[in-house]
């Protein structure tokens, strides 16, 4: 059954007075320590203001369910409940219930919202609204690879819990999966994983597995300083690598709980051996860290005419784990 819910959607320029009108009152009053304020909708995880992106409504495939159970188990989080469509159009609602729903007369349980925002600006413009700014949350499985806090993350079906699973194989440590929470202290963030949560990961045609059980109580960690974000991508996406990228790869940076993180993005094709690739990327982070930033060995150096390695603007040194 459909819970009856109201809708409005919120156009491009729509400022924060506009949100604020939208949202219900008390939206954001504070939560229990075992819940979230704001995050990606998650049935496990009661959440007042659920995100859904447009690859979790196409993964869900399942409009009716997914407005019962997005902000958690049932009546485990006090209302109001919101639901907040991303990147959507004005039209979203009806196509992705498929007409199948219509807004009752009583009051309503649920109130849905819909923006052609993305998750990440609409969280960060919510969490400005309610005066906190440092604690962010990002879907993806969150692991210590060689002693560093790494966030792996792709679209629905990349390969991300097969990944998990190879590192895991290799003697590496998962923190969170699908739902990990990151906090700011000063200029580190901590990564964390909801406590109903901690020590499962699920994999996709097995189900949920509980890596405690599989693997020991060594392949799992409670925290991490997060230092680095892995993008996964279909190769064929036709994404442009230019010079630079082919040179150092293909990275950039994203503000998590008002804190710059480097991303590297890292194309999945078959035949690649992810587990590997990544454990590369992170010896190379960790050798441009202990060298303060510079993305190079002396030896590539001598590649370049002047024996100059190119340097890149948003390298700085940072604090080990």
């Amino acid at each position: 059954m459909i819970p009856s819910f109201t809708y409005r959607h919120l156009p491009p320029d729509a400022g924060d007075n506009d949100w604020q009108q939208a949202l219900p009152y008390g939206w954001d009053m504070p939560v229990a320590d075992d819940q979230r304020l704001i995050g990606p909708a998650n049935p496990w995880i009661p959440t007042r203001v659920a995100l859904i992106s447009p690859a979790l409504r196409h993964y869900l495939q399942c409009g009716e369910e997914c407005l019962q159970r997005a902000n958690g188990p049932e009546a485990t989080i006090s209302p109001p409940h919101v639901i907040i469509l991303s990147r959507a159009h004005a039209d979203v609602l009806a196509d992705w219930l498929d007409k199948h729903a219509t807004v009752p007369s009583r009051p309503a349980d649920t109130h849905i919202v819909s923006s052609s925002e993305d998750d990440e600006t609409i969280a960060r413009r919510l969490q400005r609204l309610c005066g906190s700014k440092n604690e962010d949350w990002r879907h993806g499985v969150f692991m210590e690879v060689g002693g560093l806090g790494v966030l792996i993350r792709g679209s629905a079906g990349i390969g991300k819990s097969e990944v998990a699973l190879e590192l895991l194989s290799r003697g590496h440590r998962l923190i969170a999966d699908d739902a990990p929470c990151f906090t700011a202290h000063g200029a580190e963030v901590t990564g964390s994983c909801p406590d109903r949560l901690f020590g499962l990961l699920e994999v996709r045609g097995i189900g949920i597995v509980d890596i405690r059980e599989l693997f020991g109580s060594n392949a799992l960690k409670a925290r991490k300083y997060l230092r680095l974000i892995v993008d996964l991508y279909a190769a064929d996406a036709g994404r442009p690598i230019g010079a630079e990228e082919r040179l150092f790869g293909d990275r950039g940076n994203e503000r998590v709980a008002g804190q710059t993180i480097p991303v590297w993005r890292l194309p999945v094709a078959p035949g690649r051996n992810l587990a590997v690739l990544l454990e590369t990327i992170v010896r190379q982070r960790n050798l441009e860290r202990q060298r303060g930033g510079q993305p190079a060995s002396p030896q590539i150096a001598r590649l370049f005419s002047d024996g100059e390695i190119p340097s890149r603007t948003d390298e700085k040194p940072e604090p080990w784990s």
